[in-house]
């Protein structure tokens, strides 16, 4: 059932029945937004809300076929109590997630795998996957690592602003010089239970620390290229080789602040992110994390209904349409399978 109606921008007819045509085919994967901030505003994701960038309707708009909504939680206090608030909390915004996913099961499903996203597009169900943004929720006991998996989780961020007892931050204080012992054993129960590792918002040494202990390729889920905008929260060319030569990939994030020091960025800064990375580490080693709902989104590209405009900018770039198939989900897709042995 389609409710929402397709917006495109006004131009080139030719190129906007190619990039509609391309993404009735493809599997088209936003791997980062924070729309369940939003919950506490009453929001609906199978209505149109005017608070948020993206929900069902607008995926609809804009030939989206899924998305990663994250748990976020800020860093907080280490105190017994204090982490068992911050897994509370997880909890409860990943089950609020969950009932509103069954609340609109007719147009959207969680999907649990690459065989679920693949079920949903061909019943017309936009797809929906589950991550934690901040390690914090698991606390220090690693059943929690477990219990998430239960829940559909695919995806953790280690880490947010401020070290935490799993590993340092990019913004924190180096307290671990990295992974923390007790890290390194987050770092396999993910392994073991099929989630993937997310390095964006960890130190460099961090990352490092998790690529040499990490059994399957990691993710950077919302991350840039640090050559071009020099943001602690980017991805330097060591770093980005690196996650490359194991297999992972680095998802360009849309916040203006990580594409262009001056923040005066624009769709064609994102687009050079994603350029940069092709030509450092190669096509299969980039994909788009835009982090709407969490400061993500550009002039003219400020929700989930207007990304056919990065399809558009790719194809004037030169990209085959199998690179761009790459690009928007099957280099995600390609890490997904690996990490869970999915075949």
């Amino acid at each position: 059932m389609l409710i929402g109606t397709p917006q495109y921008p006004a131009g080139d007819t030719a190129l906007l029945e190619k990039t509609k045509a391309l993404h009735n085919h493809i599997y088209t994967i936003d791997s980062h937004c924070d729309t369940p901030m939003l919950f506490s505003k009453g929001i609906d994701i199978g209505k149109k809300n005017k608070e948020t960038k993206v929900d069902v309707i607008k995926m609809q708009e804009g030939l989206l076929d899924a998305v990663f909504m994250v748990a976020y939680l800020p860093q907080g206090s280490r105190t017994d109590a204090g982490l068992k608030r911050a897994t509370n909390k997880a909890v409860s915004i990943l089950s609020q997630l969950k009932q509103q996913i069954e609340n609109n099961k007719e147009i959207v499903a969680q999907a649990y795998s690459v065989a679920d996203l693949k079920k949903n597009k061909s019943e017309n169900k936009k797809s929906i996957f589950i991550g934690i943004e901040n390690g914090y929720a698991i606390g220090k006991d690693l059943k929690n690592v477990e219990r998430f998996a239960q829940m559909g989780v695919k995806y953790i961020t280690l880490s947010h602003n401020g070290d935490n007892d799993i590993c340092d931050s990019n913004k924190g204080n180096a307290e671990h010089n990295g992974l923390s012992e007790f890290g390194k054993e987050v770092v396999r129960e993910m392994n073991r239970l099929g989630i993937m590792v997310d390095i964006s918002h960890t130190s460099e040494k961090t990352s490092f620390d998790v690529l040499e202990i990490s059994k399957y390729p990691v993710i950077a889920s919302h991350s840039s290229a640090k050559a071009l905008c020099n943001h602690p929260r980017n991805v330097s060319d060591k770093l980005m080789k690196a996650i490359a030569t194991k297999g992972g990939v680095i998802q360009i994030c849309f916040y203006k602040g990580f594409l262009r020091k001056n923040g005066q960025s624009r769709l064609k800064d994102a687009i050079d992110h994603i350029d940069y990375v092709v030509k450092l580490a190669g096509i299969d080693y980039v994909g788009i994390g835009t982090d709407f709902d969490g400061d993500g989104g550009l002039p003219g590209i400020q929700t989930a209904g207007e990304v056919p405009q990065i399809t558009m900018e790719l194809i004037r770039r030169g990209y085959s349409d199998e690179d761009i198939a790459k690009i928007w989900g099957g280099n995600l897709i390609r890490v997904m399978k690996a990490v869970t042995g999915e075949k």
